[in-house]
Formats: structure tokens, sequence, C-alpha cells
């Protein structure tokens, strides 16, 4: 293989991966969107509130 074939199946390569990529994120945005429009999810939990919420919720609980 010449090196201008190997560069061009790994450009073909990455090409496809990216468009998988495009499709499988557009399907999961189509379905939020579709069927859970008012869903608010966070994107992560800071340690603080993660401890607040262990406090709160988790510790009384436990106690008992």
């Amino acid at each position: 293989m010449t090196p201008l074939v190997l560069f061009a199946i790994i450009l073909l390569g990455l090409a496809l991966l990216l468009i998988l990529g495009v499709l499988f994120f557009g399907t999961l945005k189509y379905i939020k969107k579709r069927y859970y429009p008012n869903w608010k999810f966070p994107d992560y939990v800071s340690v603080g509130y993660a401890e607040y919420l262990y406090r709160k919720f988790i510790k009384r609980d436990l106690s008992k």
C-alpha cells in the first residue's frame, strides 16, 4: 500500500465515524425532544450539593 492509499483509508474511517456520531446524537436529541420535552437533568452534580443531599436524605434514613 502506498502512503496515499493508507491516508485515504484513515480519512474515510474518520469521516464515517463522524457521520455515525452525528446520526447517533441526532437520534438521541430527536427522542428527547419528541418524548421528553420538559425533562430537566443536571449535567453534573457538584460535590457540595451531593453532600447536602446525603445529609438531608440518606444519612437521616440510615440513622433510624
